[in-house]
């Protein structure tokens, strides 16, 4: 299934760059619903950013905004850096679309930081040529310039191990660098980069960056004051955007065209072109598409406070909000299913020394090694893992067979006497003692089942430490 997975994410990928939009969005369609039914997260994130990336090219903006927050959750929860990097990105080009234009600059910039983290050649290229545009729009030619010139110095070596993207690319990064010589006065290197577009032996596969071409060149003979040759060109931009149904790119080229118009004095023809953009200003419903931003943004915000308020931010499991407000629940649905439920107290031995003696940045250490690997043994369980306090920690254990969760404890607490926090070459063990009580399908009462597992911890802290004590009701 991976492998059937990577293939149809390369494939993609490939269409993509070809142009064959409509077809790659089909087959991430059909490829991210195989994603999620198999949990496979990793391949789920790259189709949810193949399938934005093709609606962004297809002026699709709705579509890219009904999809972010699913793709933003994944990525909250399984996301490496790489996907933190592409969903950056692709929150950039929704920030753009909408005209948000710090949020988008703050986007490319983070997804910049990643790329370089990562190294990753396409990213560098695209992320530069984004803020190269980013900068034309601002007026800042400088900026733009040397955003431009950096990505085009990515593409070299990006072409000598994908030549058929970084062909893609460099028409990109030409169209954005024509606009900087324009607004410069520089009208013949502007012009020569638009030639080399429009020659490109792939442009027709690749509406948007003709029309972007198209536009290059209606706003080359503007600033020529060459005005009803600006008229022509803005108007071709404008058909080929529509004939895909490009509707952000056409409301804007309508904007310069009716700029154009207007210092011709066409009143026939300011006309028509005014009474389309209202129209179209209509049926795209921008407020409602900005609403719809503005409340993701503001669903984020709401759920960082909620993390700050639900999660440890030293260990990123839960904090005790669980155990006062949500816990209760929780045993109430073990109690329906009539599943056995074990609380289980742990803690760091000897903890107190370990901060005396290195000090509390590496006590914290300790503590985010114990947190991240209790994640990582029991992410295929029904569990909560909850910080009680100090170096003291609650597990919350659901399942329908009590042998298991004897079992399960038992292999846990295996797993953490074998762990080694390493720092500066050197290895210190860690040692971990446990209480746990596992009920009896009758007594669901946090409070009986918590007493009687500290009761166990502490049973296990008179043995000798490091070792696990199990009580089970009867």
């Amino acid at each position: 299934m991976e492998l059937t997975l990577e293939e149809l994410n390369k494939t993609i990928m490939e269409m993509r760059t070809k142009g064959y939009l409509t077809e790659a969005l089909k087959l991430a369609d059909q490829g991210l619903l195989v994603a999620l039914e198999s949990n496979n997260y990793p391949y789920a994130m790259d189709l949810y950013y193949q399938k934005i990336l093709v609606h962004h090219s297809l002026g699709d903006t709705l579509s890219m905004v009904s999809l972010i927050h699913e793709y933003e959750a994944i990525c909250q929860d399984y996301g490496t850096t790489k996907d933190l990097m592409q969903y950056h990105l692709v929150m950039s080009l929704i920030y753009d679309l909408v005209g948000i234009r710090e949020k988008t600059v703050e986007m490319t910039k983070k997804s910049i930081a990643y790329a370089q983290e990562l190294q990753d050649p396409i990213m560098l290229v695209r992320c530069h040529n984004n803020l190269c545009y980013l900068e034309v729009e601002k007026g800042c030619t400088k900026e733009a310039l040397q955003a431009g010139l950096l990505a085009r110095e990515y593409n070299k070596s990006l072409a000598r191990t994908m030549p058929d993207l970084a062909k893609l690319h460099d028409i990109r990064i030409n169209n954005n660098l024509a606009d900087v010589y324009i607004l410069e006065g520089d009208f013949i290197t502007g012009k020569a980069l638009l030639d080399r577009t429009l020659s490109s032996d792939i442009i027709h596969h690749h509406k948007r960056e003709k029309v972007a071409a198209l536009f290059g060149y209606g706003f080359l003979f503007e600033k020529q004051q060459k005005l009803e040759e600006a008229v022509f060109y803005y108007k071709q931009a404008i058909d080929l955007a529509q004939s895909y149904g490009d509707k952000p790119i056409t409301k804007k080229v309508m904007r310069l065209l009716l700029n154009v118009l207007y210092q011709l004095d066409w009143r026939d023809e300011i006309f028509d072109v005014q009474r389309e953009y209202i129209d179209l200003s209509e049926k795209m419903s921008v407020a409602n598409l900005l609403q719809q931003v503005m409340n993701l943004e503001f669903k984020r915000q709401k759920e960082k406070l909620e993390k700050k308020a639900h999660y440890d931010p030293l260990t990123g499991v839960l904090n005790r909000h669980f155990l006062d407000y949500e816990l209760q629940e929780w045993l109430n649905a073990a109690e329906i299913t009539q599943s056995y439920v074990c609380i289980t107290v742990l803690d760091v031995d000897y903890f107190k020394l370990f901060n005396d003696t290195h000090g509390h940045l590496f006590g914290d250490m300790i503590l985010q090694l114990l947190a991240n690997s209790l994640k990582d043994f029991l992410q295929d369980e029904d569990v909560e893992i909850i910080r009680y306090g100090g170096d003291e920690f609650i597990l919350c254990l659901r399942h329908s067979q009590k042998d298991y969760i004897k079992t399960l404890v038992h292999n846990t607490h295996a797993y953490l006497l074998s762990l080694k926090l390493e720092q500066e070459q050197q290895s210190y063990p860690l040692r971990v003692s446990m209480g746990a009580c596992v009920n009896n399908q009758k007594n669901y009462q946090y409070k009986e089942l918590f007493e009687q597992a500290d009761s166990c911890l502490y049973q296990a802290k008179a043995n000798g430490r490091a070792s696990c004590v199990l009580y089970e009701l009867s």
